[in-house]
């Protein structure tokens, strides 16, 4: 509880929670950094999972962990704080989910895209080492996706044609390996 208030946590804040993104929503807006007030998302088209409104007067980003085909959160400054005890988004979500699903919420209510298998550590480290000889900046292939990979990763989706997701899938390693 200590380090969570240092990182910057705000009682009475939520993490955040799913939401339902429209059909034409630019993935390009994503990303926790790239916060909006709620209202701003709302003139969007984005609801709650369970489409009611969003609501509340503090500013928010939205994640999408599988791309705009999957599940899609709002997350506030409260999910920054947990995400700096592991700078992982996975992590974050892990564990904010967790909390929720303790506090007797349900899981995530959106099916998780299966189109594009997700990697394992060493796949990771792969797709890492592809984008470095690449000359992409990703810091040192150690198989976890931090925002360089990121990065990297959307400006090969849009150089194969895909959407700029940001999702190490295997998609992405097959292009990098051919």
């Amino acid at each position: 509880a200590n380090f969570l208030k240092k990182a910057g946590w705000v009682n009475g804040l939520p993490w955040g929670y799913e939401v339902r993104l429209p059909q034409n929503f630019n993935a390009g807006l994503a990303g926790r950094k790239n916060k909006k007030p709620l209202a701003s998302w709302a003139a969007m088209g984005v609801t709650r999972v369970d489409g009611r409104p969003l609501s509340g007067n503090y500013a928010a980003g939205i994640i999408i962990p599988a791309g705009v085909n999957g599940p899609a959160f709002i997350v506030t400054k409260n999910f920054d704080a947990v995400y700096s005890y592991n700078a992982a988004e996975s992590y974050g979500l892990a564990i904010a989910l967790l909390g929720d699903r303790l506090k007797g919420q349900p899981g995530i209510q959106t099916a998780w895209p299966t189109d594009d298998p997700p990697l394992s550590r060493a796949q990771r480290r792969e797709l890492q080492q592809l984008l470095t000889a690449r000359g992409y900046d990703v810091g040192e292939p150690d198989g976890k996706i931090g925002a360089k990979t990121r990065e990297a990763i959307k400006d090969v989706e849009r150089r194969i044609g895909l959407e700029p997701r940001g999702r190490p899938g295997g998609k992405v390693l097959q292009a990098l390996r051919g």
